[in-house]
């Protein structure tokens, strides 16, 4: 690997404690607390009402995460989802594609929220209320262009009951300043039934 510190900077995989702040269109500050060697507390929070809190254990075979969060979007719509799935490392099988760390993810979520709808009666908008049971799959990639710079990006799409469906997408740079301190230039964008989320913003992530 091309790390200085001998390791790839957003590995999922990993077990750390950290602590850091992402400015999009809000201010989000975001962190992990590690408890031993294969467990942590992750938990981010948003100047417009975003949250996640969940956890993780590594296992032999990947990491297992149980997550709760909320998301808003621009047109007034909210969506609460609860999830468990997991990262698997295709490297502890020696895939590694031209330097490329690969970590297919899949899991089981269940969603509820409030989406628009027009009202033919009233000549104006509402909110309907719905929840939704179903999975997801997806795909995270890592790959080291320097001893200081980190690509990395994914994508998940999900499926689930009540005629829920939706997908987000990912991309990003790392650059590592210091072996604990690093900066993220990302762009994300997600599209499902209640909503849809574009974002471009920094980051900054202290590693204890």
């Amino acid at each position: 690997m091309a790390e200085s510190d001998g390791k790839l900077s957003d590995v999922p995989t990993e077990i750390v404690t950290q602590l850091g702040v992402r400015y999009t269109d809000y201010a989000t500050f975001f962190g992990s607390v590690a408890i031993g060697p294969v467990s942590k507390i992750n938990m981010t929070a948003s100047e417009n009402e975003d949250w996640s809190v969940g956890g993780s254990y590594l296992f032999n075979f990947g990491i297992v995460n149980v997550n709760a969060s909320r998301k808003s979007y621009s047109d007034g719509t909210n969506q609460t989802q609860y999830s468990i799935g997991s990262f698997v490392p295709l490297s502890a099988f020696n895939i590694e594609p031209a330097g490329w760390q690969l970590f297919p993810a899949f899991g089981y979520n269940y969603t509820e929220g409030t989406y628009p709808i027009y009202d033919l009666d009233e000549l104006g908008f509402g909110f309907a209320s719905t929840a939704s049971r179903g999975g997801y799959i997806g795909l995270m990639a890592l790959k080291a262009l320097s001893a200081k710079w980190t690509f990395k990006g994914g994508i998940v799409g999900s499926k689930g009951s009540n005629n829920y469906s939706g997908y987000s997408t990912g991309v990003g740079f790392t650059y590592k300043i210091a072996k604990k301190d690093s900066v993220s230039i990302n762009a994300s964008y997600v599209d499902n039934s209640y909503g849809v989320k574009d974002l471009v913003g920094v980051s900054y992530t202290h590693e204890f």
